[in-house]
């Protein structure tokens, strides 16, 4: 089985290095976050030594893979999709039409880029479920962004990047 989180970016990510995606989800104190999470920190070591990031080149929706683990292990798939084009439209529209403010669903039918981070099971109980989120605050800060987590409910970043829960959201905080 698989579980998304959703990024609803006002703004496409653009071009970036995946040098400077790395770099980006390596500047939070992962340890902090483990607690957090309820993650062993033991994870962090081993999934440094493989974070790797590979590029999808050409493909008509623009994707990446985030490994961190052996290759053998699943990765972490990073999809970007232009809501201009009728297939990202379409991946939008549920969450348009979702119980929220008029507010919110504006900032939703304005989205540009809608970015998924896809993991598996397995990874909801390593360090895949962190770096997950660690895309998503990357991703939602570059593309001036709202998150749709895990938990069914819709963050925002404030000025340190930190998830707020938007209250006008149903079911959450």
């Amino acid at each position: 089985m698989s579980y998304w989180i959703m990024i609803f970016n006002q703004n496409p990510l653009g071009p970036f290095s995946s040098e400077s995606l790395l770099a980006a989800i390596m500047t939070s104190n992962y340890h902090t976050l483990c607690e957090q999470y309820g993650l062993d920190p033991g994870l962090i070591q081993p999934a440094v030594e493989h974070l790797n990031l590979e590029m999808s080149r050409g493909s008509a929706v623009p994707y990446f893979l985030v490994r961190y683990q052996p290759q053998h292990q699943p990765p972490l798939v990073v999809t970007r999709w232009d809501t201009t084009t009728s297939t990202g439209r379409q991946r939008l529209v549920p969450f348009a039409e979702s119980p929220v403010s008029a507010d919110m669903r504006e900032h939703l039918m304005c989205t540009r880029e809608l970015v998924t981070v896809e993991l598996v099971e397995s990874q909801l109980a390593d360090l895949g479920l962190l770096l997950a989120y660690e895309i998503a605050r990357w991703a939602a800060g570059v593309g001036s962004g709202v998150v749709y987590g895990l938990d069914g409910c819709l963050y925002g970043l404030n000025a340190q990047h930190v998830f707020v829960p938007l209250a006008d959201h149903e079911n959450c905080p």
